[in-house]
């Protein structure tokens, strides 16, 4: 696949809303990869060409790449640029420490994402001293995967919608529909 040009990608922002601007930039580009929108090898715009494209400062850009690559989704490479890595899927393990070690990082990850609304209360724990089998533990793996999955199409969606909520309207009918205080009169009321 040919390198997204940056007219390909949308980097516009809401920059009203609530959620803060870096933000937005990190879950665009995390949904356009995870989604296979942008494919592993792809090159992403420079930090100034997104900054540019995005109209944030370059700091900003720069912070956004970084927690991409913190996240494992991207990679720079110095003189080259920022592509995208390819995602491992998860190795079916044959030792519990390996399965251990993926539930262990599964719930790191859903630990740095807010919970969502649909989201069912955790399971309840088994009390005594018996051990988890390697399926019971595969179960919990392929669980924590689906959250996963499931916060980031939520997350798609709020995007969409938030994306969809940011249309201006025309000039004419935002003056036309807000209530003016023209001439009102103000009375203070207390001591």
């Amino acid at each position: 696949m040919s390198p997204p040009l940056p007219s390909d990608i949308d980097f516009s922002v809401a920059r009203d809303g609530e959620l803060p601007i870096g933000t937005q930039l990190v879950w665009k580009l995390r949904s356009l990869i995870e989604s296979g929108a942008l494919e592993p090898g792809d090159r992403l715009p420079s930090v100034r060409t997104m900054a540019e494209a995005a109209g944030v400062n370059v700091n900003t850009a720069r912070s956004v790449y970084g927690r991409l690559e913190h996240a494992g989704l991207i990679r720079s490479e110095h003189g080259r640029g920022t592509f995208v890595t390819p995602q491992a899927p998860i190795a079916e393990p044959g030792n519990r420490s390996e399965l251990l070690r993926q539930i262990a990082d599964l719930e790191r990850q859903l630990l740095r994402r807010p919970a969502a609304a649909s989201e069912p209360a955790a399971p309840p724990r088994r009390a005594g001293g018996r051990l988890t089998t390697t399926e019971e533990l595969r179960d919990i793996r392929d669980g924590l995967s689906a959250r996963l999955r499931t916060l980031d199409a939520e997350r798609a969606e709020v995007l969409r919608q938030l994306a969809e909520i940011d249309q201006p309207a025309p000039d004419s009918e935002a003056r036309r529909s807000t209530a003016s205080l023209r001439g009102a009169k103000v009375r203070w009321v207390g001591a």
